[in-house]
């Protein structure tokens, strides 16, 4: 077995893996392979194709009944390319009591803190069951989850209570929106022109599309279900027309127009509801939907769903979280996560971990050292105080 690294030794070398969601985690899957390499640990590559895979480490015994803990993060993340970084965003850098890199804090500092965990408590003789999910693509759309919870044998023992490491400034988290990614596409034909009547405008066609989206949502901003009060900002489901793409000259009369829609829906909220709803909507305002372009009607495609979850305020395992955490209760965030589709499977989660997420995503992404040492402390704690 390797010599061990600290946490913050071990997040400088994952840090230093460029895993962009559009890139393989394999280079840093195999590092971590021969750094968690232990009789007493059980590691599991699981391909998703293309080139891509997750990750799952096991120690200590089966989790038959559900029991044990399973600790949740995903290893890629968002691209680096701002001009604005002070330092290489690939070599984790500590300065003013901050620890800056591209995935510090988003999330790669709770997988190092995980990963070592795993590794200590396997070399300690741990008997409870704890377990490591790593995920690729999560910031594409949860994809990588998405790939586990598709393929997961439901019979197969696994532990069913779940942090998941996203950073929440060591705030326990019980509940977050879902989100759809839709592409609606309307066709026309193509011309000169300068002769109109002999083409059909694909962007025109596509105004009666945009209206009726602008109303729908409209309407879901009046919307409340009995999750809203964890959204108090936002306590609506959202409908963002949130891109469109047509044209290909100033003198060619547009073929195809397309539109990129996204909605956030509050946990318990059904997708199917939705798009159905989405779909009479449609039919009221005269636009055709086909399964294939066709002039003058319009397609819609669901490219992507990161569901919604929530865990009750009352569940036994929030309430540990929110012991240790030193919180009295949990809070809801609007931005998704690897939870909801563990969800799928029954696994009842607990978004927890280091680092603000107002710092993610931007250049300088940096993770407080205070939170970062903390963490681990309070994993522990909550292994050895859980039932």
């Amino acid at each position: 077995m390797t010599k061990r690294l600290s946490d913050q030794e071990l997040l400088g070398r994952l840090v230093a893996f460029d895993t962009t969601s559009d890139r393989t985690p394999r280079g840093l899957f195999d590092f971590l392979e021969e750094y968690l390499d232990h009789p007493a640990l059980r590691i599991e590559r699981m391909d998703c194709g293309d080139d891509f895979e997750n990750m799952l480490v096991e120690c200590g015994p089966p989790a038959h009944d559900g029991d044990g803990w399973l600790l949740s993060g995903h290893v890629d993340t968002v691209p680096a390319g701002e001009p604005d970084w002070d330092t290489d965003p690939w070599t984790l850098v500590e300065r003013d009591g901050r620890l800056y890199g591209r995935g510090a804090c988003d999330m790669k500092a709770f997988d190092a803190i995980a990963a070592n965990l795993l590794r200590d408590r396997a070399e300690a003789g741990f008997d409870r069951p704890l377990a490591l999910l790593l995920t690729h693509s999560e910031e594409v759309g949860t994809v990588g989850a998405g790939h586990f919870v598709r393929d997961w044998d439901v019979a197969r023992p696994l532990p069913r209570r779940v942090v998941v490491g996203e950073p929440t400034s060591l705030r326990p988290v019980r509940g977050h929106k879902g989100h759809l990614k839709l592409r609606f596409a309307v066709a026309g034909r193509p011309c000169h022109t300068g002769f109109p009547a002999q083409g059909v405008n694909a962007i025109e066609g596509a105004l009666p599309l945009l209206r009726c989206l602008a109303a729908l949502r409209a309407e879901l901003v009046e919307e409340r279900t009995a999750d809203s009060s964890l959204f108090p900002e936002v306590p609506h489901p959202v409908l963002t027309i949130a891109g469109i793409d047509g044209g290909s000259a100033i003198n060619v009369m547009p073929e195809r127009c397309e539109v990129l829609v996204g909605i956030r829906l509050l946990p318990g909220q059904s997708s199917d509801a939705i798009l159905g709803r989405l779909r009479d909507a449609l039919d009221a305002a005269g636009v055709r939907l086909a399964e294939r372009p066709e002039e003058g009607a319009c397609t819609m495609e669901l490219l992507n769903e990161t569901p919604a979850f929530s865990t009750p305020p009352d569940d036994a395992f929030l309430q540990e979280v929110c012991r240790v955490s030193g919180h009295s209760e949990a809070e809801g965030v609007n931005y998704g996560t690897d939870a909801g589709r563990l969800g799928l499977i029954d696994r009842r989660s607990v978004i927890f971990g280091p680092g603000d997420i107002a710092r993610a995503h931007q250049a300088n992404e940096w993770m407080p050292v205070d939170e970062f040492e903390r963490m681990p402390v309070l994993l522990g704690a909550l292994l050895d105080g859980s039932n």
